[in-house]
């Protein structure tokens, strides 16, 4: 494992993820008779649930770091729950809920935007 490099992170942009409207047809089916066993409605459903509480996308610039998942230390915990996701360009981006993204913020705005990026395993 690589030792963790300390950058300046550059917020790009701030965006709410839109979502569409969710449809569970498992009773209408049933209403109608027709059983069965849904087998991905479990991971449909927490796949919903992470896009409705982590609404927020922010993109930013990180300098240093190759592509991967990263954990970056120096982020307020509440920005920090999920991995942030770095492409080849050094791009990150990562998801945020209402909270994380108040916390992150007041984080820019009194910090800097000194972060280490910190490898996670995959």
């Amino acid at each position: 494992m690589t030792e963790p490099v300390v950058s300046a992170l550059q917020v790009l942009s701030v965006r709410r993820r839109r979502l569409r409207p969710f449809v569970d047809f498992g009773p209408v089916f049933l209403f109608f008779g027709i059983s069965g066993v849904d087998h991905g409605r479990e991971a449909r459903l927490q796949r919903r649930f992470e896009q409705e509480y982590y609404p927020h996308v922010v993109t930013a610039r990180l300098g240093g770091v190759g592509a991967g998942r990263y954990r970056l230390e120096g982020l307020p915990e509440d920005a920090n729950r999920r991995p942030w996701i770095v492409g080849a360009d050094g791009v990150v981006r990562g998801e945020l809920s209402e909270e994380g993204l108040g916390a992150f913020r007041v984080w820019l705005g009194g910090n800097g935007g000194k972060v280490r990026a910190v490898a996670l395993e995959s």
